[in-house]
Parts: C-alpha cells; structure tokens; sequence
C-alpha cells in the first residue's frame, strides 16, 4: 500500500502541509489547511473572501 504524498500550502503562510495530517477549516465549499493553530485562526479572523498573505517562510517558529 502507498503513502499519499499529496501536499498543499497554508494560505496564511505559505508553509507546505500534508492535507491527511493538518489542521483545516472549510469556507465557502473549500477546505484550507494550516500548519499551525495560530495560522488557523488568523485566517478565521479575516473577512470571507479576504486574499490571504500568501507570505513566505514559517510563522511557527
């Protein structure tokens, strides 16, 4: 059996997260996945249809 090895980006960040392990929330019939809590939050404290910052580099540290 294969491991997936799908990967997408946090849209508050830009950090590369695998889908099956990281935190998300839906929004307008899409799920966005985060690397962190913090990101997730942040992006849920912005307005819907807002441009996410889309910065490079990790906010976790």
């Amino acid at each position: 059996m294969q491991e997936s090895t799908s990967q997408t980006k946090d849209p508050v960040c830009g950090m590369t997260v695998d889908p099956a392990t990281a935190l998300h929330t839906e929004r307008d019939g899409k799920t966005f996945y985060f690397c962190s809590e913090g990101c997730q939050q942040k992006f849920l404290a912005s307005p819907v249809g807002a441009k996410p910052e889309g910065k490079a580099g990790c906010c976790c540290n």
